[in-house]
């Protein structure tokens, strides 16, 4: 089973190893510090004791003395357990006291204040200093300068620091543990406004779709309840448009079952062949005109959705797509004697989905067929000019009264004195709902010279069109 994808687990995998790597970082650097704190210390003792064996360093006609105090063994090691090496060293390099083979420092000046280093003595780490003294005695040939070594063993000071070190750790240690404490409570402090969040959600009713309040929300969080929002938003619109499609289909649907529940009760009590005939001629129609208006509801319903919208778009001819949509539709336009013509403007594409223009284009020149008069002529054509693609359909129909024409684009609304020719009121509300999802715009005008008819122009912008 997959585990979840916590934050607050995220959160302490990439912390607290950083807060490990900083506490080893620190415990080095806290380490160096209280090493070089103690050696500082240390090294004031033993800088003292030099200075006390130089001042008992003097000479006489060439003899050079030695009196070494008791008091520095005390002042370098007191209350240790540490091992003292020292040494007098003659101008000349030779031993006058001490210990052999304890060498000094490079880079010593006369008179100089005492030099300290790390250095080994006998196998063992011990911190050296030492300094030189003039003597001022005319009777040295090798130079008049003394040199003082002081070494001491550092068992000490690496028991000091590493004493002063684990102090500091301690307190870095109760620091981290507090702050995982405080860590802990500011990350529940943290998430608590999603927790209040997730249960007001939960307890919202299942068709309450308004935007969630973003009062009291971080403001990490808003983008993805501007996100929620938008997309409750476009959920709202379209179970909307559900609705109101199947308020619709439910109230429309009545009168043709209706009507074909009295033709056929009246079919049913006919004993004459010839009535049976008529009767059975008007249930085809019935049905027929029923099926078109449920292929057009349901085309009406996709149209609405947003899921064809969110397919992936395509470059669509629309010149040839009405050539296609005008070769479909021939046999109707013969069957009413309509001469139907189509004029080729050239390549006239838009991005889009082929099958939403295919019905636009199958709306408008169905409904010009439908509502033209025998032996007139019905018109397709397509062209481009520099900003818009342009679709033209135009017929010899009774048209549309002007006050009329905003109107033809509602659901199911026809025109008084139209009902003889068989139709839902669709169409249109098709055609609109297409133009308007591609940012295209829709007029209809009348046929110059006062003739009857209707023109129908769509332009769409010419950003949707091929270069």
């Amino acid at each position: 089973m997959k585990r979840a994808n916590s934050l607050r687990r995220r959160l302490v995998r990439w912390l607290l190893p950083s807060l490990l790597l900083l506490l080893v970082i620190n415990g080095v650097l806290s380490y160096r510090g209280a090493l070089d704190a103690v050696n500082h210390a240390f090294d004031r003792s033993l800088a003292a004791a030099i200075r006390s064996i130089a001042e008992r360093v003097y000479s006489l006609e060439g003899n050079i003395s030695v009196d070494v105090p008791y008091a520095v063994f005390s002042m370098a090691g007191a209350g240790v357990q540490e091992r003292i090496f020292y040494a007098v060293i003659a101008p000349d390099g030779k031993l006058i006291t001490g210990y052999d083979a304890l060498t000094a420092p490079d880079g010593l000046m006369v008179d100089a204040p005492p030099r300290i280093v790390d250095s080994h003595y006998r196998d063992e780490s011990v911190r050296v200093g030492a300094m030189k003294k003039q003597l001022y005695d005319p009777a040295l040939t090798d130079g008049d300068a003394a040199t003082i070594v002081f070494a001491e063993t550092t068992e000490s000071r690496a028991v000091m620091a590493r004493e002063l070190f684990l102090d500091n750790l301690m307190q870095q240690l109760l620091l981290l543990a507090l702050g995982t404490v405080m860590l802990t409570v500011a990350l529940s402090t943290a998430f608590r406004p999603l927790l209040e969040l997730r249960d007001a959600i939960r307890k919202r009713r299942n068709d309450d779709l308004t935007p969630i309040d973003e009062e009291g929300i971080p403001t990490e969080v808003r983008p993805l309840i501007d996100a929620i929002n938008h997309h409750s938003e476009r959920l709202s619109g379209m179970l909307m448009a559900r609705r109101r499609f199947l308020a619709d289909a439910a109230h429309q649907i009545r009168t043709p079952l209706a009507v074909l529940g009295t033709q056929a009760e009246y079919g049913q009590r006919q004993d004459d062949p010839a009535e049976m005939r008529d009767t059975f001629a008007g249930l085809i129609g019935t049905i027929r005109s029923t099926r078109r208006m449920a292929d057009q509801m349901l085309a009406l319903s996709q149209v609405e959705s947003v899921e064809w919208s969110s397919q992936e778009p395509q470059w669509v001819d629309i010149s040839r797509l009405a050539r296609d949509v005008a070769l479909e539709l021939a046999p109707e336009a013969l069957k009413k004697g309509i001469e139907l013509a189509f004029e080729d403007g050239g390549e006239a594409c838009i991005n889009g989905n082929a099958q939403m223009f295919h019905e636009l284009i199958t709306n408008l020149l169905d409904n010009a067929i439908r509502y033209s008069p025998r032996d007139t002529e019905v018109v397709i054509a397509t062209g481009v000019t520099h900003d818009a693609v342009l679709l033209r359909v135009s017929d010899h129909g009774p048209g549309i009264p002007l006050g009329e024409r905003d109107k033809v684009f509602q659901r199911f609304y026809r025109i008084l004195g139209h009902s003889a020719v068989p139709g839902s009121g669709l169409g249109l509300a098709i055609v609109h709902e297409i133009v308007l999802a591609y940012h295209g715009t829709i007029t209809l005008d009348e046929q110059p010279g006062g003739h009857h008819g209707l023109i129908v122009v769509v332009k769409f912008p010419c950003d949707r069109h091929a270069s």
